[in-house]
């Protein structure tokens, strides 16, 4: 099961929760298919999000803390050190890691 942004939501994807509106009432159930028409129609409503089978998207997430990922960076950057080049690379993948753990 994943949450899922409405923006990234693909035909295809079957919901794992039902979809309610902000007063609660369910507009699609549990187990639907997502098509185009359920996407526009559940954009058009003001949905964000959704939540769907499995794990649809490749969020690059795997359930790791901030902290263990930026160790996790440190050490993979670590034979490179000095390279001013990796350590811009290496600047930015942390940057962009803090941005997105921030953001979820």
């Amino acid at each position: 099961m994943q949450k899922v942004r409405l923006s990234l939501a693909a035909p295809g994807m079957k919901l794992a929760k039902p979809v309610t509106n902000k007063r609660g009432m369910v507009l699609y159930g549990a187990g639907a298919m997502l098509t185009k028409e359920i996407i526009a129609r559940l954009s058009d409503m003001g949905v964000e999000q959704i939540t769907a089978e499995g794990h649809p998207l490749d969020t690059g997430d795997t359930g790791k803390n901030l902290n263990r990922h930026i160790d996790e960076l440190h050490s993979r950057f670590r034979h490179v050190e000095g390279d001013p080049l990796m350590s811009k690379i290496k600047n930015l993948l942390l940057e962009r890691s803090r941005e997105r753990a921030y953001k979820a």
